[in-house]
């Protein structure tokens, strides 16, 4: 069975900030400057065949995850909650299992902290840094 195209799009936004150097918005200046200092000094390079591998690892761990929860296109927002994924002060363990998969530890600078993903119907949005206003990544095309 093939994967839902959120599943798709969600694991392709990941992939994509794992691939390039993150800008941390942790909440504070200071707080920023250190993260983002820290994660230039010890930014691990990987090639493209870890990403594609991470990225196909996380499109079906994100899709057993949303696959636990109720599934209502008519009600994308019910249950939303319990279908997100994310980084705080670590990665979520979804993300963690598809980096050991593809052959590598995620680290807490890795992906963007403070970031929240949310996996619905129709729809794939995410909130990345601290207080960040929620952008649309992915929607479905209802023509």
């Amino acid at each position: 069975m093939s994967p839902r195209p959120e599943s798709v799009a969600a694991a392709d936004w990941w992939a994509q900030r794992l691939s390039k150097p993150i800008q941390h918005d942790v909440g504070a200046a200071e707080s920023n400057t250190l993260a983002n200092g820290v994660a230039a000094l010890v930014r691990r390079q990987r090639t493209q065949a870890q990403i594609e591998s991470f990225r196909q690892a996380l499109v079906d761990g994100i899709e057993s995850h949303v696959s636990q929860y109720e599934w209502r296109p008519t009600e994308p927002e019910r249950g939303s909650y319990m279908r997100s994924i994310g980084v705080d002060h670590g990665p979520d363990k979804v993300l963690a299992d598809a980096a050991e998969v593809a052959g590598f530890e995620l680290r807490m600078l890795d992906l963007p902290m403070k970031t929240v993903m949310w996996i619905n119907p129709g729809i794939v949005s995410v909130a990345e840094g601290h207080a960040a206003r929620r952008i649309t990544i992915w929607k479905a095309d209802h023509r």
